[in-house]
Protein backbone atom coordinates (compact mmCIF):
# COMPACT_ATOMS: atom_id res chain seq x y z
CA UNK A 1 0.00 0.00 0.00
CA UNK A 2 1.35 3.80 -0.90
CA UNK A 3 2.29 6.14 1.54
CA UNK A 4 -0.57 8.54 2.26
CA UNK A 5 -0.09 11.52 0.99
CA UNK A 6 -3.28 13.37 3.47
CA UNK A 7 -3.84 12.41 6.83
CA UNK A 8 -6.99 10.51 7.91
CA UNK A 9 -9.67 13.33 7.92
CA UNK A 10 -9.81 12.78 11.96
CA UNK A 11 -6.52 14.00 11.98
CA UNK A 12 -6.28 16.70 10.29
CA UNK A 13 -4.78 19.44 12.22
CA UNK A 14 -7.04 21.95 13.28
CA UNK A 15 -7.17 25.66 11.34
CA UNK A 16 -6.36 28.63 13.38
CA UNK A 17 -9.83 30.80 13.45
CA UNK A 18 -10.41 34.53 14.73
CA UNK A 19 -13.39 35.94 15.13
CA UNK A 20 -14.35 39.26 15.51
CA UNK A 21 -17.78 41.22 16.33
CA UNK A 22 -18.84 44.72 15.79
CA UNK A 23 -16.54 45.56 12.60
CA UNK A 24 -17.58 47.99 10.22
CA UNK A 25 -17.84 47.62 6.30
CA UNK A 26 -15.56 49.94 6.01
CA UNK A 27 -12.98 48.59 8.08
CA UNK A 28 -13.69 44.65 6.01
CA UNK A 29 -13.04 47.02 2.82
CA UNK A 30 -9.75 48.48 4.21
CA UNK A 31 -8.43 44.42 4.88
CA UNK A 32 -9.30 43.50 2.17
CA UNK A 33 -7.33 46.03 0.58
CA UNK A 34 -4.69 45.42 3.09
CA UNK A 35 -3.87 42.19 2.10
CA UNK A 36 -5.39 42.27 -1.70
CA UNK A 37 -4.02 39.62 -3.53
CA UNK A 38 -3.02 36.93 -0.62
CA UNK A 39 -4.25 33.89 -0.65
CA UNK A 40 -4.30 33.51 3.08
CA UNK A 41 -5.97 34.29 6.21
CA UNK A 42 -8.90 33.94 4.46
CA UNK A 43 -12.18 36.45 5.77
CA UNK A 44 -15.60 35.90 5.83
CA UNK A 45 -17.83 38.70 6.68
CA UNK A 46 -21.60 38.59 7.45
CA UNK A 47 -23.66 41.64 8.80
CA UNK A 48 -20.76 42.61 11.80
CA UNK A 49 -18.91 39.79 12.19
CA UNK A 50 -15.31 38.36 10.26
CA UNK A 51 -13.96 35.45 10.70
CA UNK A 52 -10.19 35.20 9.78
CA UNK A 53 -9.11 31.64 9.15
CA UNK A 54 -5.27 30.73 8.40
CA UNK A 55 -5.92 27.45 7.16
CA UNK A 56 -4.01 24.52 7.95
CA UNK A 57 -1.57 22.00 5.55
CA UNK A 58 -4.92 19.23 5.69
CA UNK A 59 -7.16 21.32 5.18
CA UNK A 60 -5.33 22.76 1.80
CA UNK A 61 -3.96 19.48 0.66
CA UNK A 62 -8.23 18.78 0.93
CA UNK A 63 -9.02 21.06 -0.93
CA UNK A 64 -6.65 21.73 -3.70
CA UNK A 65 -7.76 17.86 -4.41
CA UNK A 66 -11.82 18.30 -4.51
CA UNK A 67 -10.52 21.16 -6.74
CA UNK A 68 -8.21 18.88 -9.05
CA UNK A 69 -10.92 16.61 -9.25
CA UNK A 70 -13.36 19.43 -10.52
CA UNK A 71 -10.63 20.65 -13.24
CA UNK A 72 -10.33 16.94 -14.49
CA UNK A 73 -13.83 16.01 -14.93
CA UNK A 74 -14.08 19.52 -17.04
CA UNK A 75 -11.29 18.53 -18.63
CA UNK A 76 -11.62 14.78 -19.94
CA UNK A 77 -15.30 15.55 -20.60
CA UNK A 78 -14.93 18.99 -23.02
CA UNK A 79 -16.70 20.85 -20.63
CA UNK A 80 -15.38 24.65 -20.29
CA UNK A 81 -14.86 26.38 -16.93
CA UNK A 82 -13.24 28.99 -15.15
CA UNK A 83 -11.41 28.46 -12.01
CA UNK A 84 -11.30 31.53 -9.81
CA UNK A 85 -9.97 30.12 -6.71
CA UNK A 86 -10.66 31.61 -3.14
CA UNK A 87 -11.28 35.07 -4.92
CA UNK A 88 -12.74 37.68 -2.84
CA UNK A 89 -17.02 37.82 -3.23
CA UNK A 90 -18.49 40.98 -1.36
CA UNK A 91 -21.46 42.97 -1.39
CA UNK A 92 -21.89 45.98 0.27
CA UNK A 93 -25.81 46.07 0.14
CA UNK A 94 -26.17 42.78 1.46
CA UNK A 95 -22.96 43.54 4.09
CA UNK A 96 -21.78 40.10 3.48
CA UNK A 97 -18.21 38.89 2.16
CA UNK A 98 -16.12 35.41 1.38
CA UNK A 99 -13.53 33.84 0.34
CA UNK A 100 -14.19 30.20 -0.48
CA UNK A 101 -11.56 27.33 -0.24
CA UNK A 102 -11.60 27.10 -4.15
CA UNK A 103 -14.85 27.90 -6.49
CA UNK A 104 -15.72 27.79 -10.45
CA UNK A 105 -17.39 29.12 -13.54
CA UNK A 106 -19.18 26.26 -14.95
CA UNK A 107 -22.47 26.94 -16.61
CA UNK A 108 -21.86 30.70 -16.36
CA UNK A 109 -18.02 30.43 -17.82
CA UNK A 110 -19.58 32.19 -21.34
CA UNK A 111 -21.00 35.38 -19.33
CA UNK A 112 -17.69 35.81 -17.02
CA UNK A 113 -14.89 34.36 -19.84
CA UNK A 114 -14.26 37.79 -20.55
CA UNK A 115 -14.03 39.59 -17.61
CA UNK A 116 -11.10 40.70 -15.93
CA UNK A 117 -12.87 41.19 -12.67
CA UNK A 118 -15.64 39.73 -11.65
CA UNK A 119 -18.12 42.40 -10.22
CA UNK A 120 -21.09 40.57 -8.29
CA UNK A 121 -23.05 43.77 -8.69
CA UNK A 122 -23.22 42.87 -12.77
CA UNK A 123 -21.54 39.64 -12.76
CA UNK A 124 -23.54 35.94 -11.51
CA UNK A 125 -22.11 33.78 -8.31
CA UNK A 126 -19.82 31.10 -8.76
CA UNK A 127 -21.63 28.28 -10.10
CA UNK A 128 -19.82 25.35 -7.67
CA UNK A 129 -17.96 26.65 -4.46
CA UNK A 130 -15.69 24.49 -2.42
CA UNK A 131 -15.71 24.64 1.08
CA UNK A 132 -13.43 22.77 3.62
CA UNK A 133 -15.11 22.93 6.83
CA UNK A 134 -13.39 19.55 9.06
CA UNK A 135 -13.54 22.56 12.11
CA UNK A 136 -16.28 24.07 12.30
CA UNK A 137 -16.79 27.99 11.19
CA UNK A 138 -17.99 30.05 13.94
CA UNK A 139 -20.48 31.60 10.67
CA UNK A 140 -23.36 29.84 8.78
CA UNK A 141 -21.37 29.58 5.96
CA UNK A 142 -24.20 27.65 4.01
CA UNK A 143 -26.65 30.46 4.86
CA UNK A 144 -23.89 33.27 3.77
CA UNK A 145 -23.35 31.41 0.85
CA UNK A 146 -27.33 30.90 0.12
CA UNK A 147 -27.52 34.53 0.55
CA UNK A 148 -25.16 35.56 -2.46
CA UNK A 149 -27.25 32.49 -4.79
CA UNK A 150 -24.59 30.22 -5.30
CA UNK A 151 -26.29 27.23 -6.46
CA UNK A 152 -23.90 24.46 -5.80
CA UNK A 153 -21.35 23.84 -2.40
CA UNK A 154 -19.39 20.91 -2.04
CA UNK A 155 -18.98 20.84 1.76
CA UNK A 156 -16.18 18.52 3.23
CA UNK A 157 -16.35 18.13 6.76
CA UNK A 158 -13.67 15.58 7.27
CA UNK A 159 -15.36 12.56 7.46
CA UNK A 160 -17.52 12.77 4.48
CA UNK A 161 -18.27 15.60 1.39
CA UNK A 162 -21.57 16.05 1.08
CA UNK A 163 -23.11 17.98 -2.28
CA UNK A 164 -25.33 21.07 -1.10
CA UNK A 165 -27.53 22.20 -3.62
CA UNK A 166 -29.37 25.73 -3.47
CA UNK A 167 -33.35 25.46 -2.75
CA UNK A 168 -35.73 26.49 -5.66
CA UNK A 169 -36.55 29.60 -2.70
CA UNK A 170 -33.17 30.75 -2.69
CA UNK A 171 -33.42 29.83 1.33
CA UNK A 172 -30.79 27.63 2.28
CA UNK A 173 -29.43 24.10 1.15
CA UNK A 174 -30.69 20.45 0.28
CA UNK A 175 -28.45 17.81 0.34
CA UNK A 176 -28.56 16.31 -3.84
CA UNK A 177 -26.94 12.67 -4.52
CA UNK A 178 -25.76 14.00 -7.24
CA UNK A 179 -23.51 17.26 -8.68
CA UNK A 180 -25.71 20.13 -10.89
CA UNK A 181 -22.60 21.78 -11.98
CA UNK A 182 -21.04 18.66 -13.28
CA UNK A 183 -23.84 16.37 -14.31
CA UNK A 184 -22.99 12.45 -13.19
CA UNK A 185 -20.44 13.00 -10.63
CA UNK A 186 -22.34 11.75 -7.35
CA UNK A 187 -21.66 11.98 -4.00
CA UNK A 188 -20.83 8.26 -3.31
CA UNK A 189 -18.16 9.29 -6.15
CA UNK A 190 -16.81 12.01 -4.18
CA UNK A 191 -16.32 10.13 -0.77
CA UNK A 192 -15.00 7.10 -2.65
CA UNK A 193 -12.40 9.23 -4.05
CA UNK A 194 -11.48 11.19 -0.86
CA UNK A 195 -11.25 8.20 1.00
CA UNK A 196 -8.92 6.71 -1.84
CA UNK A 197 -6.91 9.73 -1.46
CA UNK A 198 -6.19 9.11 2.60
CA UNK A 199 -4.09 5.84 1.50
CA UNK A 200 -2.93 6.47 -1.86
CA UNK A 201 0.07 9.34 -3.00
CA UNK A 202 -1.46 12.07 -4.98
CA UNK A 203 0.43 11.07 -8.46
CA UNK A 204 -1.53 7.80 -8.02
CA UNK A 205 -4.37 9.13 -6.59
CA UNK A 206 -4.60 12.05 -9.96
CA UNK A 207 -4.36 8.86 -12.18
CA UNK A 208 -7.22 7.37 -10.89
CA UNK A 209 -9.67 10.36 -11.43
CA UNK A 210 -8.15 10.75 -15.02
CA UNK A 211 -9.36 7.28 -15.48
CA UNK A 212 -12.52 7.61 -13.50
CA UNK A 213 -12.85 10.79 -15.63
CA UNK A 214 -12.26 9.06 -18.79
CA UNK A 215 -15.36 6.92 -18.27
CA UNK A 216 -18.03 9.65 -17.53
CA UNK A 217 -17.06 11.38 -20.77
CA UNK A 218 -17.26 7.90 -22.22
CA UNK A 219 -20.50 7.43 -21.39
CA UNK A 220 -22.27 10.41 -21.62
CA UNK A 221 -22.36 11.15 -18.15
CA UNK A 222 -21.40 15.12 -18.78
CA UNK A 223 -22.68 17.03 -21.35
CA UNK A 224 -20.32 19.25 -22.81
Amino acid sequence: MSTAMVADPTTVAPDQRVVLRRVSWDTYERLLADRRDCGAPRLTFDRGVLEIVSPSTGHEERNRALASLVETVAVETLVEFRDVGGMTYARRDIERGFEPDSSFYIQNEERVSDRPQIDLSVDPPPDLVIEIDVTRSSLDKLALFARFGVPEVWRDTGDRVAIMLLRADGKGYVEGAASAALPGVTAGDLNRLVRQLAVTKRGAWTRQVRAWARTLGATGGVTP
